[in-house]
């Protein structure tokens, strides 16, 4: 996730690489571009840099500076960040950054939704979002969800399309943990909601269902917002595959509105509405803050746990 390895020392010198790729003929495309990257870098490495200001350099300084190739990807990854502002995006930004990706010798999953937007490939990213990212590698490990996904399209990245008794059996079984614990809490969050089971034709798949554990974990409403807020939080605290994906496609379909989500559709210039860009940094630092890969865990063996508990032995702050 963004700037995991980086120290605050180092805040500069990826900042300035920000600037050299995205910032050309020294502007940017956008206002919200350099006050969102501002805020990103302020709340994961405590450090207030302005975008518009700060000297650049180019992909041969990056290169000497950052050999390392994780270092690398995290960098390419804000760069892809700053196209997920806009829409359309525009052609020299798109050269630039592939530029730098092969300059950097950078082959990140990120990159195959870049390119899918920056063409305006709308189906194309949706389709390669859903593939990538984690919930949708772990809706391919299921059996008969390739089968499942061409008889039924799109909805079977995210939603029950054939009835799962033994997976609405055990969502069921929330019902009878104590107050308090995790598993009733979500439980609630979907009684509350007037979700159907997961398992149940039209309810959420098992991957979909996997994410609202962490809504009710991090207490992020099921808004459009709040969703990006949940993926923010979730992304910022795993390694796992496809983490940051979640968030940089979120971004696009709530920020640039550059393709759909198979569930709410497409809701551009919601992070960059009034008060909306600090809630989402904020959910990125209580990501960070979290010690626990929050995608990791079968939360199942914990529901009968108290859920402050959880969130205190986790790190997950207010």
């Amino acid at each position: 996730m963004f700037l995991s390895h980086t120290t605050p020392d180092q805040a500069l010198q990826v900042a300035a690489s920000v600037a050299g790729a995205c910032r050309l003929n020294e502007r940017w495309h956008s206002e919200f571009q350099p006050y969102f990257l501002s805020l990103i870098f302020r709340e994961l490495l405590d450090v207030n840099i302005d975008f518009n200001t700060i000297n650049a350099i180019d992909v041969d300084q990056a290169q000497a500076l950052f050999p390392g190739d994780v270092q690398r990807r995290e960098l390419i990854e804000l760069l892809v960040l700053t196209e997920m502002m806009l829409n359309p995006i525009p052609e020299e930004l798109e050269h630039s950054l592939e530029h730098w990706a092969q300059q950097l010798n950078v082959h990140d999953r990120a990159l195959i939704l870049a390119r899918d937007v920056a063409g305006q490939a709308r189906a194309q990213a949706q389709s390669d979002f859903y593939r990538l990212f984690w919930m949708g590698e772990e809706d391919r490990e299921q059996q008969g969800f390739e089968e499942q996904l061409k008889q039924h399209g799109p909805q079977a990245w995210t939603f029950t399309v054939e009835e799962n008794p033994d997976l609405a059996a055990q969502w069921r079984s929330l019902a009878q943990l104590p107050e308090g614990t995790l598993g009733a809490a979500v439980w609630n969050h979907y009684q509350s909601h007037g979700f159907k089971t997961p398992g149940e034709l039209g309810g959420a798949n098992a991957a979909l269902a996997h994410h609202d554990w962490l809504h009710v974990l991090g207490n992020y409403d099921v808004t459009v917002i709040g969703e990006v807020e949940n993926a923010a939080f979730g992304a910022a605290s795993s390694n796992k595959p496809g983490a940051t994906l979640w968030f940089l496609g979120v971004m696009a379909m709530y920020e640039g509105g550059l393709f759909d989500s198979v569930v709410t559709g497409s809701h551009p210039h919601q992070i960059s509405a009034p008060g909306m860009a600090e809630r989402v940094a904020h959910a990125l630092r209580r990501g960070r803050q979290c010690q626990q890969d929050l995608l990791a865990i079968d939360y199942f063996a914990v529901a009968d746990q108290p859920l402050i508990k959880l969130q205190q032995s986790w790190g997950i702050k207010g």
